[in-house]
């Protein structure tokens, strides 16, 4: 097997081409710039050794890229570096300006490593632009490791996830080690000659930076279990306390809140030992520093959920622990002043829908159940991966036509809430999911087409059974 390490006879990272000229090598031009004063020379290279700083890097490690620049120092917080945003912005000016008289590009191409001719053969063959771009990074991290296609092993989606943390600008680097795992994974099926090669997605990585409820006091534990207890079941004489027992999955996201809550608290200098209670949580100090280190995880700013968990505490203040009524208000006030009066479409799920705004995108939704259903008619395929992939495509085509919750898709029992009516080419599947089975409590009730009709009946008959390990709704 190669060397797992990026190659050291240029920059660590495996991304940057060892074409691209360092920062070092502009500390020398800077230099050799007699038209420029002694102090602006000075200035420019105290400018560009103060940056390497920030980074944690020697300038010899650094590419002398434009385009580098501006995406790497947007990842510099100069609040953890005790250095003013001014300071910081000096900085950038400065390296920018020695970078143009050392001639440095400002073009993205320049700095990044080209694949191998092998790679760049296999990449030039995937037909989608967004699968080429998702198995990119992998073709330059194996390049660097002198890895041809053909020798791709797991280890390598191992170590490309390593490199994406230690040395790009991957906000999600185990989502990209993972799609590019599962993107080989497909056009193994898709395209004529690639390499018979399975690669095993890598597991996630994200420690919870949560504390479990059972590291609290005891007497802490009781009281949260005291309050849950109250929303489980309800007193139905005390006006007070809410009108029916919330749902088990409202019960989980409140525990959770609960936890972060604490958690945030311990983070903030609070010893375990003083969280007794509830009652510490939603004292007014307590309950800013708290808020405060769950914005500092979202660059400072307030977020949705960060509303709700606020709320939630807020709701422990008014009825668990029975704060005055102008302590209350004040907590009430702090809410008011985080609320981003979100309406419609939450920010997340706006992101993912914008995707759909690319025709190319829109058409592979709509034809994903037909592209499942041809791969799992290919031959070779074990019956039972060919049953998952014809039960994928029936999922995405009823989502289709009847939109509702994961959840709700996956409990859809066919004696209860799925009946076919007519003959022919009226036949059709009607779906009715009652209120009372739903998150919002509305009735749903749906007709799928005739093609939609047919795929779903397909699947009943020859498919189903090969999954059925014991009599099903």
């Amino acid at each position: 097997m190669a060397d797992q390490s990026p190659d050291r006879r240029g920059y660590s990272s495996p991304f940057i081409s060892h074409s691209t000229p360092s920062m070092a090598l502009v500390l020398e031009r800077i230099d050799d710039q007699r038209d420029l004063s002694e102090t602006k020379r000075r200035d420019l290279k105290s400018a560009i050794r103060s940056f390497c700083r920030l980074i944690g890097k020697e300038p010899s490690d650094v590419p002398a890229n434009i385009n580098w620049l501006h995406i790497r120092i947007r990842r510099v917080a100069p609040e953890a570096h005790n250095i003013s945003k001014k300071r910081l912005a000096n900085i950038k000016s400065d390296v920018l300006k020695a970078l143009t008289i050392a001639g440095c590009s400002r073009d993205r191409a320049d700095w990044l490593r080209a694949p191998s001719p092998l790679w760049q053969a296999l990449l030039d063959r995937i037909p989608d632009k967004h699968d080429m771009w998702k198995l990119s990074q992998l073709a330059q991290y194996c390049s660097a490791l002198e890895v041809e296609p053909d020798a791709v092993e797991d280890e390598h989606v191992l170590g490309l996830f390593d490199a994406l943390v230690e040395a790009t600008f991957t906000k999600n680097p185990d989502r990209v080690a993972v799609n590019a795992a599962k993107t080989w994974n497909r056009l193994r099926y898709e395209i004529y000659g690639w390499p018979d090669i399975e690669l095993s997605r890598p597991l996630r990585r994200r420690e919870p930076w949560t504390r479990p409820l059972e590291q609290f006091p005891i007497s802490f534990q009781e009281d949260v279990e005291k309050w849950f207890k109250r929303l489980e079941n309800p007193d139905p004489l005390d006006p007070s306390g809410p009108i029916k027992p919330l749902s088990p999955d409202t019960i989980k996201t409140r525990r959770n809140q609960l936890q972060q809550m604490a958690t945030a608290l311990v983070k903030s200098g609070y010893t375990i030992e003083e969280i007794a209670s509830l009652s510490v949580l939603v004292q007014v100090d307590a309950f800013k520093d708290a808020l405060r280190f769950l914005m500092s995880r979202f660059d400072d700013q307030p977020t949705e959920a960060i509303h709700g968990l606020a709320m939630g505490v807020t709701a422990i203040a008014a009825h668990h622990v029975k704060v005055e009524p102008a302590h209350l208000k004040e907590l009430r006030a702090i809410c008011h002043r985080i609320n981003l009066n979100v309406d419609g479409l939450r920010e997340k799920n706006r992101e993912r829908l914008a995707q759909l705004d690319d025709t190319a995108n829109m058409a592979k939704l709509l034809h994903m159940p037909e592209v499942l259903v041809n791969k799992a008619n290919r031959s070779g395929l074990r019956a039972h991966k060919a049953a998952l992939l014809v039960q994928a495509a029936v999922c995405v085509e009823i989502l289709l036509y009847a939109p509702m919750r994961a959840k709700t898709l996956a409990g859809l029992s066919l004696d209860r809430h799925i009946r076919f009516i007519g003959k022919g080419r009226q036949r059709k599947a009607h779906i009715y999911v009652p209120g009372h089975e739903v998150k919002n409590k509305r009735d749903l009730n749906y007709e799928l087409g005739s093609g939609s009709t047919k795929l779903l009946e397909f699947y009943l008959k020859n498919w189903r059974p090969v999954l059925l390990r014991q009599p099903s709704e």
